[in-house]
């Protein structure tokens, strides 16, 4: 409130609706929170795989990290730590099945208990001072969410991220690099316009149905 991050808008709209928990709209989000969230590592001494990204210099040196990366990331470090610290693996994974059940999500909750309890040793050893994290926080609501809005393909932003690359990246590859906004924004309008127009063309040819012929 008093950086007035909301906009001059003390008292939200939802303040007096009934049955509302406004904190229910905070799904889980597998791209941001999981991949994007606790996966990292240097691993570059692995040999190459057939079907698996070799990254030659290790994960450190990636000044932007992509989505399908990410993924490729985790192929590596789960055959690295099998039988070691696996737990977060077993969860991102488990947290990404097309339909669950009572036993899928008692190992997502067998895998989180595991990392709550021994997540002190890596405090211990210095890697962080605290795991007081908003996305480590963030796994704690996954297997309710599930069992409310079903599997998180249903909510993830993964698939949403590829707009990105048609509305901004294109956009400025289109322009001329300088005052580049005006530009993406009139690219983006006749593209829409051009997209508008084929599907009325698209329309126009299909062929008329006997119910929609003017009676004589």
């Amino acid at each position: 409130m008093k950086d007035d991050v909301s906009g001059s808008v003390p008292v939200p709209f939802w303040t007096d609706f009934p049955f509302t928990n406004i904190h229910d709209s905070l799904t889980p989000d597998v791209l941001h929170q999981l991949y994007q969230g606790v996966l990292d590592a240097r691993i570059c001494a692995l040999p190459p795989a057939y079907g698996v990204c070799h990254f030659d210099n290790g994960f450190s040196v990636l000044s932007q990290i992509s989505s399908p990366e990410r993924k490729e990331m985790a192929k590596i470090l789960l055959g690295c730590l099998v039988g070691v610290v696996p737990v977060l693996l077993n969860f991102i994974y488990l947290a990404q099945y097309k339909a669950h059940s009572d036993d899928t999500l008692d190992g997502m909750k067998t895998a989180l208990n595991t990392f709550q309890q021994f997540k002190k040793h890596l405090i211990h050893l210095k890697l962080h001072d605290t795991l007081n994290i908003p996305k480590f926080h963030s796994l704690m609501h996954y297997i309710q969410a599930i069992k409310y809005f079903g599997t998180t393909d249903n909510y993830n932003t993964e698939a949403f991220e590829r707009f990105h690359i048609d509305f901004a990246k294109e956009g400025y590859r289109a322009s001329n690099k300088q005052d580049v906004f005006p530009q993406m924004v009139l690219w983006l309008s006749r593209r829409e316009k051009i997209s508008m127009f084929d599907n009325y063309l698209n329309q126009m040819d299909q062929p008329v149905a006997p119910a929609d012929l003017p009676a004589n």
